[in-house]
């Protein structure tokens, strides 16, 4: 065979295997994510996005830094204390994301488990922990009232600084719903219906008021009619009357020994 031939397919085959053994140590992590890089040895490192040479004999783990929703977005139902030893009902929205320099540490704090094992162990016990710290110094009708934006602004500052030591950042937090007490809930509603009865009966009331008055001057209208006509019915005004309906005939009698005189 053609020494030429012989040499053009060896440096091929040799190429092809450069690029086999490339391929076989390099790894793509997915935008949005790092990389956490497990080696033989056991270490454990990461790798921001895109291609990376990481060698044989390791595997990568795509691990998610974009934003997460606590709850999704209609947020986490919880029932938080207050300083007067009332529960409220809240819905808390916590934004958050795994921090790119300490994904790592994270991955091997969680023994590799994935971002929902993270939310469901570290950040929501953390938020109801430090939500409850705050809201326990603050009156029921202030959280839901004036000082709620404080109150919001404190969980948020502690919840930083918490979940931060676990290599978590957060984005922003906040309630999109503060209801009221149990004990207060059923005593506004009892005190609407109470509001909405008495309404009624005044409404009622009022009616039946109006239709009593317009009976009362209905019968005096009638009584004035009455005495007016009974003031202008004299007794010329009734000897008139009969004249004016009398035919001019005077009254014919029947007698049996007595005789009449028939004027006709």
């Amino acid at each position: 065979m053609n020494k030429g031939i012989v040499s053009a397919i060896g440096g091929a085959a040799v190429g092809l295997g450069a690029i086999i053994f490339a391929i076989g140590g390099s790894s793509h992590v997915g935008m949005g994510n790092v990389g956490i890089v497990k080696h033989m040895d056991g270490q454990v490192t990461q790798i921001n996005q895109g291609w990376h040479w990481t060698g044989w004999g390791v595997s990568v783990q795509d691990y998610p830094t974009f934003r997460q929703a606590l709850g999704g977005k209609a947020g986490e139902k919880l029932n938080i204390g207050t300083s007067d030893q009332q529960e409220l009902p809240v819905v808390a929205n916590l934004n958050w994301n795994i921090d790119m320099k300490k994904a790592d540490v994270l991955y091997q704090s969680v023994g590799g488990n994935d971002i929902d094992y993270i939310a469901d162990t570290i950040v929501l016990p953390t938020m109801k922990n430090d939500i409850n710290k705050v809201t326990h110094t603050y009156g029921w009708n202030d959280i839901k009232g004036a000082e709620q934006s404080k109150v919001v602004n404190d969980i948020e500052e502690m919840l930083k600084a918490d979940l931060a030591k676990s290599g978590i950042e957060v984005i922003n937090f906040g309630f999109s719903n503060v209801g009221s007490p149990a004990g207060m809930a059923q005593s506004q509603q009892a005190l609407a219906s109470a509001e909405l009865a008495t309404k009624q009966a005044k409404s009622a009331q009022a009616k039946a008021e109006i239709e009593n008055q317009t009976k009362i001057m209905n019968a005096q209208a009638e009584a004035k009619a009455n005495e007016i006509l009974s003031k202008s019915v004299t007794p010329q005004l009734l000897e008139k009357a009969k004249i004016e309906k009398w035919n001019g005939q005077l009254p014919q009698v029947q007698g049996g020994a007595s005789s009449l005189i028939n004027l006709k």
